[in-house]
């Protein structure tokens, strides 16, 4: 009959230890959302950088391109809008002109299509989104509402990086067109810089 107790004791002493862990995991993660996603890339420890090959040729191409300044600087204040993600995070990797890896993120700039890997321009494209927003740079990407569900895996937005609309940027420099069969459902065509590239 004692060893009954103590089976019953132990039970219900496992449960009660059960219960309260499940209440202090619930009360500390409904205290601690974030209202931005971000991280930190250690100092003494720099990420790996990915890069697509480059033969000899590709190469000597990227150092003879000039590449443009860019057009307009924004204040310090700069916040996402709307409802969709917003993240602070560092540049993993330049892709081309309109896709940068933020962490471990793939971002496709919202409403920009700039020419792809082997096409006219793709090097000067690239070359100026690595000039104003090199690997390393801090980033705040805001996600386009209109357009939450990506786009081959990844997340669309307008990237603000140095103080600059990357966006607006690759637009300005004309190294870039505007999409405009996105711009009936993207959260930013109605931005100036959309509209004055053909939104």
């Amino acid at each position: 009959m004692n060893i009954k107790k103590i089976i019953i004791a132990s039970f219900a002493v496992i449960v009660g230890i059960g219960i309260i862990s499940f209440a202090f995991y619930q009360d500390t993660a409904l205290n601690t959302e974030p209202e931005i996603e971000t991280s930190k890339i250690p100092e003494s420890e720099p990420k790996a950088v990915e890069s697509e090959p480059q033969t000899a040729a590709e190469s000597e191409i990227i150092e003879e391109i000039p590449v443009s300044e860019p057009v307009k600087t924004y204040p310090k204040e700069i916040q996402c809008t709307g409802t969709a993600k917003c993240i602070s995070d560092f540049v993993t990797r330049i892709v081309d002109g309109d896709t940068i890896v933020v962490g471990d993120k793939s971002i496709r700039f919202a409403l920009v299509d700039t020419p792809e890997f082997g096409d006219h321009d793709y090097t000067q494209a690239k070359n100026f989104i690595e000039h104003i927003c090199p690997v390393g740079s801090k980033v705040l990407v805001d996600e386009d509402d209109g357009q939450t569900q990506g786009s081959y895996g990844r997340l669309i937005g307008k990237i603000y990086c140095n103080n600059l609309n990357l966006n607006e940027e690759i637009l300005a420099v004309g190294h870039a067109v505007i999409l405009p069969q996105f711009c009936e459902v993207s959260e930013f065509a109605q931005e100036p810089w959309a509209k004055k590239h053909g939104c």
